[in-house]
């Protein structure tokens, strides 16, 4: 039955065509489905027959069924435990424009896009600022068997999500991909991980505890067999979603918010299933919120927002990490002072990679169009105040720019000291070596890196 109606793509609402050889189950859920609104038909009926098999679209039928005679879904408690899981390329970083990864080329790759850390920090900490919180994890379509691809505790990711400074080896690196950008957290914060049962620990306040950091251990990947199949690639991540709610203990007293992009298969039928998704034997929604990232590049899946819409949980659509805290505080899921945490953050990478006007200061990590959104962001809530960044990147500009440039122009000088070593000031990513010429700044170099505040 199940097979004749997914070959009926068009005619959702039981044309005769559709239900001749249906069985008599089927038929009755694809009715029930028909009495309820038309909003909740078209959904659900395009979700069943998008499932992967017959037993996944008539669990949906019936469900949607059930949901139609009984009472309404409750939104998930705005006061429970926090599991953020966010995509990898063009959410966490930036893929450069370069696919399969992504599409994004307002930032050069592996860029961690500014502000994603606190405002993930500010997620998980919710409207009362608690400083008990579940680590965020990774939910990427990323295969689960390669392993190469999967994030490790010793990549750049993990160390922008703590907030710590890179080592000698890495920061040049760090200092160029905004890998240290500096967190806000309180001292007293506690972090804990879901696959090892502490969500009751939050909820008791348990003694053991761990940093915040990201939860590599309880990421989630992709399938092999997902290929480039964007309704697959959503299907996966729905399935972990619901895994979590299924088999992680005390997940029925936390929410899930989860944070994607449009590039790929965050925004196909599969992944939208998320927003309907109850708790394990409750009337309550386990999906809190979906912020998914706006990309600018063409050719891509059209992803909407909705909000308010019963039960179902809200998508948020965003271009910055500043316009998701906005909607994020508009909506009472963190405090109005985590907004303004979030927005420093923004502000701080601001003030170094770009100047007043929205120019790039580091084309090597932002584009023009890139300054030019964070400018228009930011610009919402009034003039934007530079701020001094403390940030290693922030003082190998100022280090730079007070050793290799005077008045934008270069000094002649062919190097300079920063954090205890010799630079080019050719490349203000590269040591000094018998391996690398000593050069100075170009014009150019000057004029790109610094401005006259340096």
């Amino acid at each position: 039955g199940i097979r004749s109606y997914r070959g009926c793509r068009k005619c959702f609402l039981v044309s005769p065509s559709c239900i001749m050889s249906a069985d008599f189950a089927i038929i009755l859920a694809i009715l029930q489905v028909v009495k309820s609104t038309a909003a909740a038909v078209s959904l659900d009926a395009d979700h069943a027959l998008c499932a992967e098999n017959e037993s996944d679209s008539l669990v949906l039928l019936q469900r949607s069924a059930a949901r139609s005679s009984s009472t309404s879904v409750a939104q998930c408690s705005n006061t429970a435990p926090v599991q953020v899981f966010l995509d990898v390329d063009d959410t966490y970083k930036s893929s450069g424009g370069l696919p399969p990864a992504g599409c994004d080329g307002l930032y050069e790759k592996d860029v961690i896009y500014p502000g994603m850390a606190q405002f993930v920090l500010e997620l998980a900490r919710g409207p009362d600022e608690a400083t008990n919180v579940l680590q965020p994890a990774v939910m990427s379509a990323r295969p689960d068997g390669l392993d190469f691809l999967k994030v490790k505790e010793d990549s750049p990711m993990v160390a922008a999500m703590a907030g710590t400074q890179s080592s000698d080896d890495d920061h040049a690196d760090y200092s160029r991909q905004n890998v240290d950008s500096q967190i806000q957290m309180p001292t007293d914060l506690k972090s804990y991980r879901y696959q090892d049962g502490e969500i009751p620990k939050i909820m008791k306040g348990g003694v053991s505890w761990r940093k915040f950091g990201l939860n590599t251990a309880g990421s989630m990947y992709g399938e092999l067999s997902d290929g480039f199949d964007f309704q697959k690639m959503g299907e996966t991540k729905y399935n972990h979603v619901r895994d979590f709610f299924e088999s992680s203990p005390g997940a029925s007293d936390a929410c899930v918010v989860f944070i994607g992009d449009d590039g790929q298969g965050d925004c196909s039928p599969a992944s939208y299933k998320m927003r309907r998704l109850l708790k394990t034997g409750q009337q309550q929604l386990g999906l809190k919120a979906a912020f998914i990232h706006r990309l600018t590049c063409p050719e891509k899946p059209n992803c909407l927002a909705s909000n308010n819409v019963p039960d179902e949980a809200p998508i948020f659509t965003f271009e910055t990490y500043v316009d998701a805290a906005r909607q994020a505080m508009q909506q009472s899921f963190i405090s109005s002072a985590g907004f303004e945490r979030v927005k420093s953050s923004v502000v701080s990478f601001y003030t170094t990679y770009c100047d007043a006007m929205g120019a790039t200061k580091a084309p090597e990590t932002i584009s023009q169009d890139g300054c030019l959104q964070l400018k228009e962001s930011l610009g919402k809530d009034g003039p934007i105040e530079a701020v001094k960044d403390t940030s290693q990147a922030g003082r190998r500009f100022g280090a730079f720019c007070s050793q290799c440039c005077i008045g934008g122009q270069p000094t002649g000088a062919h190097q300079f000291d920063f954090d205890g070593y010799t630079w080019r000031c050719h490349n203000m990513y590269h040591k000094q070596s018998r391996w690398k010429w000593p050069m100075s700044a170009s014009p150019d170099d000057c004029l790109n890196h610094c401005d006259s505040s340096r």
